[in-house]
């Protein structure tokens, strides 16, 4: 088995859309790329895509992770060939979203993600069974040692085939970029976000959106089109281009991608983007709920904010009627239980609250809750008899224990 020790978890066929080439389709052909690396504010013109976004042995020392990607990489990039060349077919289609998903668990971002969100569930647990715990270093470095053995890329990417058909319902769009500014990409190209439920994004949830520039004039995107119209499949407008190209720079992890230079020297100087870059990385991997009865843990995936609002999203009449502080996103797929969590929200009294302005809120939380019922009834296709408010339902929907609601609030 041939073993490649040098390891790239941005694929080299993906960068080179965005690359020059020098000598192509010959044995001296060189592919250059252009970067910025955040640390140390390093620019570097037309760099070997070969020492781009890779590390020795980054995946396995045996070959059999790194040959495995090898294999699928070529379908992958016959199908981004084609996207380009406006030659897609449905195969193709497929081929993206299996794509998609690999790129989004393979990065070096995610992997340190992983482990960063493991290490705040571990500690967070460790404090609400233990309390303080008196020999901070040894703990630390025991889990330490405990999560770089065990969350791996390996790790991973093992669940991405069961993670693919999370997204076969939403739609794929190739756009076409018809303005003079180019799409930049980074060392994480494919960016998740949610304009409904702008503080999170889950590949299941309701108004989910993926997208990621295959050349700089070519986006992707992937879109829940039960919510959004149908998108247009060209932008003519540089501001729009210029908010995906934020979104990539506030995403990336180390360095931009791009095919020249001046096509993202522009985002480095501007603080108001820098400020969101900061409070992106700075986010909580992880949040811990004392219900009073137990204690929730959950985990937050790697999905940016909806920051920048992007005019080609646009949410329904409906929806656009939820001011920002307010929305929120639940599964696409029904169920009982996630309806009955938002029926809470609806009908909890605010007989424990004695603040006015935490009243207040709680009232105008309520009222766009109920909005948003409303609507994913008619996503969702509620089936009658669940829509059915029983007496004692709405007793316990008042009454429902609200130390819960209070930590959602804080």
């Amino acid at each position: 088995m041939q073993i490649t020790v040098n390891q790239h978890y941005v694929p080299r066929f993906y960068m080179k859309h965005f690359a020059n080439i020098i000598n192509a389709g010959t044995k001296k052909e060189k592919v250059l790329i252009s970067f910025y690396q955040f640390k140390d504010n390093l620019l570097k013109n037309n760099i070997p895509t070969r020492s781009v976004c890779s590390e020795d042995y980054f995946y396995d020392q045996d070959g059999k992770i790194e040959n495995a990607l090898a294999d699928m990489e070529t379908k992958w990039s016959m199908a981004l060939r084609n996207a380009i060349d406006d030659n897609i077919i449905i195969d193709d289609i497929e081929s993206i979203r299996e794509f998609v998903v690999y790129q989004i668990s393979r990065t070096k971002a995610m992997l340190s993600h992983n482990r960063e969100m493991a290490e705040s569930l571990m500690k967070g647990v460790l404090k609400q069974q233990y309390g303080n715990i008196t020999d901070v270093d040894v703990v630390n470095k025991s889990l330490e040692n405990k999560i770089q053995n065990e969350i791996t890329p390996e790790l991973n990417l093992s669940v991405v085939k069961e993670t693919i058909p999370t997204i076969c319902d939403l739609k794929m769009m190739v756009i076409t970029n018809e303005t003079g500014m180019r799409f930049i990409t980074s060392d994480v190209p494919v960016i998740i976000i949610n304009p409904l439920g702008i503080q999170s994004a889950g590949l299941s949830s309701v108004g989910e959106v993926i997208f990621f520039p295959i050349s700089p004039w070519k986006m992707i995107i992937f879109y829940d089109a039960k919510l959004f119209n149908q998108l247009s499949n060209r932008i003519c407008d540089e501001n729009i281009i210029e908010i995906f190209n934020q979104y990539q720079y506030v995403s990336a992890d180390e360095r931009l991608l791009a095919k020249e230079i001046e096509d993202f020297n522009h985002l480095v100087s501007n603080e108001k983007l820098n400020s969101k870059r900061e409070q992106f990385h700075k986010m909580q991997k992880t949040s811990i709920i004392d219900d009073g009865v137990g204690t929730f843990v959950a985990a937050k995936s790697r999905s940016v904010p909806y920051y920048y609002n992007i005019p080609i999203l646009r949410l329904p009449k409906a929806l656009r009627k939820i001011p920002a502080d307010f929305r929120e996103t639940f599964p696409r797929e029904y169920s009982y239980n996630t309806r009955l969590a938002i029926l809470c929200q609806v009908y909890r009294e605010p007989d424990f609250i004695h603040d006015k302005e935490l009243i207040e809120y709680w009232k105008k939380q309520q009222m766009y809750s109920k909005i948003l019922l409303n609507y994913l009834d008619n996503y969702w296709n509620t089936p009658r008899k669940d829509c059915i408010i029983t007496p004692e339902l709405m007793k316990k929907l008042k009454t429902v224990p609200v130390n819960a609601f209070m930590n959602k609030q804080r």
